[in-house]
């Protein structure tokens, strides 16, 4: 696990002509395409639908909040961040689940930017920092991490758990 304390939602890079803003329902097309190509490179294979990302971001209550990168107006990249908590310390936090980058434009300054969206997202609800995780052999993604802020924390040995519910509880839209 990785954190980093960072102290309108629309802004534009001008040495890159990167804008970033929060996404609307009508992008959720483009961001399924990029979670898949993001599922592919952790070889994976991508299952949600547009109904199913309009659901979890668009819906009655939203449970990620989306930010997307454009450059020349066409979506690049996307961060999905998600409120978090460490309820034994009152202290709030912000998780990014996903960064995604299109190919073409890694290097550029896309991520980044994106990057700085979260933090200035995850400051306007008072979060004391951004967290995420990043698979052990991706070296490339913790320097890019750690470059901008990111340090290493220690889990404790601690291990992730889940139980599966049945299929129509964790699709159906209530």
């Amino acid at each position: 696990m990785w954190s980093i304390c960072l102290s309108g939602f629309e802004k534009r890079d001008s040495m890159e002509q990167i804008t970033t803003r929060e996404a609307r329902a009508c992008d959720a097309q483009r961001i399924v395409e990029m979670i898949a190509h993001l599922a592919q490179h952790h070889d994976d294979l991508a299952q949600i639908e547009v109904e199913d990302l309009v659901f979890l971001c668009f819906g009655p209550t939203p449970w990620l909040k989306l930010i997307v990168a454009e450059r020349e107006g066409q979506i690049v990249g996307y961060a999905a961040l998600q409120k978090k908590v460490q309820l034994q310390f009152a202290r709030r936090l912000m998780d990014v689940q996903h960064l995604f980058v299109d190919a073409a434009m890694r290097g550029q300054g896309v991520g980044r930017a994106l990057m700085q969206s979260a933090a200035e997202h995850a400051a306007l609800h008072r979060c004391a920092g951004l967290t995420l995780g990043v698979m052990a052999h991706n070296l490339h993604a913790q320097g890019f991490y750690r470059e901008i802020g990111f340090e290493e924390r220690e889990t404790g040995g601690a291990i992730q758990m889940m139980r599966a519910l049945p299929l129509q509880c964790a699709h159906s839209n209530p």
